[in-house]
């Protein structure tokens, strides 16, 4: 298995306190809450990491994930990770999600533009 540090992301040896490249305790992270570290593991080297990160984040409706979603989505050229963020915005629902999702209609990517048109003619029709 392989572990990162969840401050700069370079690979560490699992069991170490301090991080030897940026010298952060690690330990540290472990005192914050699960949502905390979902919205950190948004910034994970791993792809699948990223994905889930963001999948859990919607289910469990993470008003605190809002803007770290919004940086992701517009940082990020894979398209895939764009629609789940898409998804997660939705289930999430607040004035602000509802809002990015809006704004992804003039998207240059068809397949965000008309998932962000699926998710509001749902909540239209809802």
């Amino acid at each position: 298995m392989v572990f990162f540090c969840p401050i700069c992301w370079k690979e560490v040896n699992q069991g170490i306190r301090i991080c030897p490249h940026c010298w952060s305790d690690i330990t540290e992270h472990e005192k914050k809450s699960f949502e905390e570290k979902l919205i950190n593991a948004l910034n994970h080297p791993e792809r699948e990491t990223v994905q889930r990160a963001v999948w859990i984040l919607g289910r469990i409706k993470s008003i605190k994930a809002v803007k770290p979603l919004a940086i992701l989505f517009e940082q990020t050229d894979n398209l895939f990770l764009r629609i789940e963020i898409l998804n997660s915005l939705n289930e999430i629902g607040t004035p602000d999600a509802v809002d990015l999702i809006i704004k992804a209609v003039d998207s240059n990517e068809r397949l965000v533009r008309n998932k962000a048109k699926e998710l509001l003619e749902a909540r239209i029709y809802k």
